[in-house]
């Protein structure tokens, strides 16, 4: 169902093509460049990353695409700068730079943008990488200090999924009023224990935990997030490990969720995650959209689209008392009924026409006697004659 993107334009990367296969790995921030040539490539020689993607087909987000690819459901990425220019991201993505600058280091917020809604470089190149919801859209809220208002601003826009970088500050009160809002928030599992945050840690792609994470009594679940391919800097593609990515995959595996069943509530869509979980390492449970998405089915059956309740409501509230009906049909009626009455008066009168063949007899008449009674006009020139004398 997928062919890459549901965007016309076409988009070749940069900066990838020229790094030879022998060149050294740097690591900064958990972010790997990756050597081309390690890569399979497409007809024009770009670098196709998606056969590698482990972390979509372990989630189970390829199997959900034949249902829903994201669409209608915005993504809000709080806190990390992104590159809005990158060709796996444009035209998806929107940066609200109202709380901070989109200056910083955008190789995180990149990264976590690409694996929730990456779209390739095109519909029909095979080049670039995809995110779990590639159809999604993207709200970048690049912060300073203001991380709190940044998630109420991405609420208030209507994100139906949140995902932070980092949630070891005390965001409580944000986090609770956008899921007040209909948002599902997730975050990486870094110790800050916000009951409002699903919290992921990253697994390797033998399933086991990858990095340093939190105990296990701070994660609520588990997802890849050890050397993903994702959007990178300079507009190319890279290989990313992390908690952050972790989240970031998840979270675009929940905008699938809500794109399937938008009449689920964010706690519904949370209980069928963890429900629908498979059995992670330490007993952690592990991301699986399969499984979710049949719990959410069997949530999802019982609650309709449109609210019947605000529905009844809303007809009952339109409903026009009885005699109004009575008065305008009565007003109907009548209106016709005069308009019948004038039709038929004006072609009956004087359907032979009698009375204008008369009426222009006597105008005739009038006008012959008026002339006759004029009296004569004297000629000019004329002398007056005195009368004799006696």
């Amino acid at each position: 169902m997928l062919g890459g993107n549901n965007r016309t334009m076409m988009h070749t990367r940069h900066g990838i093509r020229g790094i030879a296969a022998s060149c050294a790995v740097v690591t900064v921030l958990g972010i790997t460049a990756v050597p081309a040539a390690a890569e399979n490539t497409d007809n024009e020689g770009q670098a196709d990353f998606r056969p590698d993607q482990w972390g979509l087909a372990s989630i189970g987000a390829t199997e959900m695409w034949e249902e829903t690819e994201g669409g209608g459901i915005e993504v809000a990425v709080v806190g990390p700068s992104v590159h809005e220019d990158h060709p796996d991201l444009r035209d998806n993505l929107t940066v609200d730079t109202g709380h901070g600058d989109n200056s910083g280091n955008m190789d995180l917020g990149t990264g976590m943008a690409g694996l929730i809604a990456g779209h390739g470089h095109g519909m029909d190149a095979d080049g670039g990488v995809l995110g779990a919801a590639p159809s999604a859209a993207l709200l970048a809220l690049p912060t300073g200090d203001d991380v709190d208002g940044a998630i109420r601003a991405a609420a208030a826009d209507g994100a139906q999924v949140v995902v932070l970088a980092e949630t070891d500050a005390d965001l409580s009160s944000a986090t609770e009023a956008a899921v007040d809002a209909g948002a599902v928030v997730v975050g990486p599992a870094d110790g800050g224990g916000d009951p409002n945050v699903l919290t992921v840690a990253p697994t390797d792609e033998d399933g086991q935990l990858a990095g340093n994470t939190a105990d296990a009594s701070e994660i609520d679940l588990t997802a890849p997030g050890d050397e993903l391919y994702t959007a990178g800097p300079d507009m190319s593609e890279t290989q990313v490990s992390g908690a952050p990515y972790a989240a970031a995959l998840t979270a675009g595996g929940i905008a699938l969720l809500r794109s399937a069943y938008p009449q689920l509530q964010p706690e519904q869509v949370r209980d069928a995650v963890l429900e629908g979980s498979q059995q992670g390492p330490g007993g952690v449970p592990a991301l699986s959209l399969t499984d979710a998405q049949a719990q959410a089915a069997g949530v999802a059956q019982d609650i309709p689209v449109i609210d019947e309740d605000l529905a009844d409501e809303a007809d009952q509230g339109s409903q026009i008392p009885v005699w109004v009906w009575f008065a305008a049909v009565g007003a109907v009626l009548l209106f016709g009924i005069l308009a019948l009455v004038m039709w038929v008066r004006r072609s009956t009168r004087d359907p032979y026409g009698v009375e204008a063949e008369r009426r222009e007899e006597n105008e005739e008449i009038a006008a012959a006697r008026a002339a006759e009674e004029q009296p004569a006009r004297r000629q000019k020139g004329g002398r007056r004659r005195k009368p004799r004398k006696g």
